[in-house]
């Protein structure tokens, strides 16, 4: 099992940094940035792998090979299952709720190959709609005094979590169907709200219903099969609707 950090509207490069190196320092690779600056990309990158480069000491293979995205559509692709963190001091969870002990075993019962797990920006953490990307919400079990983690800290003692989980994984007796990809159950979920504010009226094209569908498709845990005969009806019968997708 592979696991991608993805970084959701990040502020600090010094944090961003900071998750770098706990990545190396526990063995993981591949970190995205997901709407980490408004202004112009390629300099904002320029600029946080400038000054990261002093908190990501022996990480610069990390950070060099960081990939920004607009969004976490874009940065979820290639990931089978997405987990969301929060402390959920600010939030009323609408997903599974699942300690960080036991989501590599939650995500290995999902059947996933590559995980996303999602961290929110450093002010706020994870919003209602983020969160709706993601088939569970993790947790790590804080004191109530104080909830909240500094997003470095956060990623590292994931990444330690996982570093360990990921070798002693009970294996199962049958494999699980693979789930589908949670980029495509995103995109799946914009043409089913496309298909009824055409047909039954415009209000079904607002974020709640678009946020309210994406969950349930999620929380039917399809498997690339049920998704393909999913995608198939949507589009009449038709292989690729005429997308190729």
């Amino acid at each position: 099992m592979r696991f991608r950090i993805i970084l959701v509207r990040p502020r600090n490069p010094d944090n961003i940094g900071a998750a770098a190196r706990a990545m190396a320092n526990f063995g993981l690779k591949e970190l995205v940035l997901s709407e980490a600056f408004a202004s112009d990309w390629e300099e904002a990158a320029r600029l946080w792998k400038q000054e990261a480069s002093v908190s990501a000491i022996g990480a610069m293979d990390v950070v060099d090979s960081a990939r920004l995205c607009a969004g976490i559509p874009e940065a979820s692709e290639g990931c089978d299952l997405l987990l969301g963190t929060s402390s959920l001091h600010r939030l009323k969870p609408e997903r599974d709720v699942i300690p960080l002990a036991e989501a590599a075993v939650y995500a290995a019962s999902r059947g996933a190959g590559t995980v996303g797990l999602l961290f929110g920006t450093e002010k706020t953490g994870l919003t209602r709609g983020d969160l709706s990307y993601c088939s569970a919400v993790v947790t790590i079990p804080t004191a109530a005094k104080q909830p909240s983690m500094n997003l470095g800290q956060a990623v590292a003692v994931a990444c330690y979590e996982f570093s360990g989980a990921a070798r002693a994984l009970p294996r199962a007796s049958r494999r699980a169907a693979p789930p589908a990809p949670a980029a495509e159950i995103s995109r799946v979920a914009e043409e089913i709200v496309g298909k009824l504010a055409a047909g039954a009226g415009s209000h079904w094209a607002g974020e709640a219903q678009l946020r309210a569908i994406r969950q349930g498709l999620l929380d039917a845990r399809l498997n690339k099969g049920a998704m393909r005969a999913l995608k198939l009806l949507l589009r009449g019968g038709s292989a690729d609707g005429g997308s190729g997708k």
